[in-house]
Formats: C-alpha cells, structure tokens, sequence
C-alpha cells in the first residue's frame, strides 16, 4: 500500500516549464538509492523513495506557491549533477553550512538562503522523519513545519500557507510557538494525528 494513498503527486510538479526538466532525473533504481545512502551518510526515509519512484525530482507546480517550496531533489546518475540530491546536500553542508541534522531536500524559493529538511533526529512511529524549514540567514534557525513527509506533501498540495515554529534550535533568539488558533489549521490536525 501507497504511503501516499488517495494524495494526487501528479498535481506536485510542473510539467510544463523547460528549465523544471532539470530537476528531473531517469527513473529511480536500488542501485542509486543505495550510492546516495553512502554519499549522504543517512539512510533514505520510506516515503522519500517512495515520492521519488513516482517522479525522481521536480519542480513544484507554481499554482501551488504558498509553502515556498520551489523544487524536490532527485538522485541523478551522476553524484556530481547539479540539482540532484547527492551534489547538492554537499552545496548545502560544506558551502553554506547549513547543520548535518538530516537530508535538506526541498529548495525554496529563496535561493538557499532557507531550505526544507527530513530531521532525521526526530521520527513518528512508523520512522519517518519530521520536516523541518532552517532559515540559514538567522543562524540556521530551526522551524518545525511538519510530522512527515506526506504530511508536507498533502500541505502543500492544499497551498496555504504553511503554520510553522521555531524549535528553539540554531539561531540567536529563541522564538516560542504561536498562540492557538480558534480553528485547528491543516498543520495542527496533522501533527495532531501523528
């Protein structure tokens, strides 16, 4: 069974503009998956396979702009490929030093300057990991965003903006939670079935 059933992963990546295509890489194979677990150090969550068999990378749909989500990395056949996962988790750690916590594999539309990550400190029961937003700009400010990746993903996908808070991790000030809604956003009712 799917770990994303019933979510339409179709509506997730454009597939229309020309330089989307260069996030997107062949079809998906063990023997990849298996170099990029080496190169990275980290073991790929389930879901995160799973999204990539589906399509391996992509940029997001621009219909869907509220979370600043700008693109998905995908393995490519050469580590080396600019926009595939294993090229970039280098850009990210050794060139902008962004903390080694996790696979950062969701850039926004800051140019590097934020990214999404798998937290691979912090799993739900079934060993996903959470997401989280680092803001490299305010020390690598750590944001919760989300319990998993389908839970991103059916966020995303709803385009609202995404309700987030900082964990208190990285960065200089310590910010707190915001005050509950009335009603319960999309992020709350997911963190709160996880």
């Amino acid at each position: 069974m799917s770990m994303f059933e019933g979510i339409d992963l179709n509506r997730l990546f454009d597939h229309e503009n020309t330089f989307a295509q260069n996030y997107v890489f062949p079809e998906l194979t063990e023997e990849l998956i298996q170099r990029a677990e080496e190169t990275l150090g980290y073991k790929l969550p389930e879901s995160y396979k799973e999204l990539l068999h589906f399509q391996n990378g992509g940029s997001i749909n621009p219909e869907l702009g509220e979370s600043w989500l700008s693109a998905i990395y995908g393995i490519a056949p050469d580590p080396d490929s600019f926009y595939g996962l294993e090229a970039m988790f280098d850009n990210w750690k050794n060139e902008w030093e962004y903390p080694d916590i996790g696979i950062p594999f969701g850039e926004t539309q800051s140019a590097g300057h934020d990214m999404y990550y798998m937290d691979l400190r912090v799993t739900d029961e079934k060993g996903e990991p959470r997401i989280i937003r680092i803001d490299n700009e305010m020390d690598n400010e750590v944001f919760a965003v989300a319990p998993n990746l389908v839970s991103f993903i059916q966020m995303i996908l709803e385009d609202e903006p995404i309700d987030e808070f900082a964990t208190g991790e990285g960065g200089s000030k310590h910010n707190v939670p915001p005050e509950p809604k009335k009603k319960q956003s999309l992020f709350q009712k997911l963190f709160n079935q996880h």
